[in-house]
């Protein structure tokens, strides 16, 4: 939901700076408190997809839910990047800080989070797609809606003009793909110490 509604995408200091300035602040905060969730969530989510498919398939299991816990950890810095964004842009003369902004978003930090943020959650969502569905966790339709979501998020970055409706159905094909894992993770029997 937080996807939905953020401002801007990284884009330029000014540009993100400009975009949250004009953005709604309720839906901005919203926004944020959905990210801020999700920092928190999401890497619990991926070790569940692997726990699900380690019984059958554990090296895949195993890989993909490492790489999807430490591709989703950083997702708090960046969040904190998108607080910092519109805590500037409701300064006055918020546009100022660009310069300051561009620096820090493309630090090496940032950018050593960003790189791992995006290398290890996409490899990992389809290494966890193929390893849910030689388990037999979930449908091979849910896999493939799992793993088709990582190059279409891709693409929104190096497709000319970023087609960013493209990344809404790429997380949308990740909900629809995890769906059926979450209902088999809440539906599964739990085993009882003897």
């Amino acid at each position: 939901m937080g996807s939905a509604l953020i401002p801007a995408v990284h884009e330029d200091g000014l540009t993100s700076i400009a975009a949250n300035a004009a953005a709604n602040p309720m839906t901005n905060a919203v926004h944020l408190a959905a990210y801020f969730l999700a920092s928190f969530l999401l890497p619990i989510g991926a070790a569940g997809l692997a726990c699900l498919a380690y019984p059958r398939a554990p090296w895949l299991a195993t890989i993909g839910g490492l790489l999807a816990v430490v591709g989703w950890l950083p997702f708090s810095a960046l969040t904190a990047l998108d607080d910092l964004t519109m805590t500037m842009a409701a300064l006055p003369d918020g546009g100022s800080y660009a310069t300051l902004l561009d620096r820090f978003s493309n630090d090496a930090a940032m950018g050593g989070f960003l790189v791992i943020y995006i290398v290890g959650h996409l490899v990992a969502y389809v290494l966890l797609g193929v390893a849910l569905r030689r388990a037999r966790v979930i449908p091979g339709w849910a896999a493939w809606s799992m793993i088709a979501s990582s190059p279409l998020t891709v693409a929104v970055f190096v497709l000319p003009g970023r087609p960013v409706p493209l990344g809404y159905v790429a997380l949308t094909l990740l909900v629809i793909g995890t769906a059926p894992a979450a209902r088999a993770m809440a539906t599964r029997p739990r085993h009882s110490n003897p």
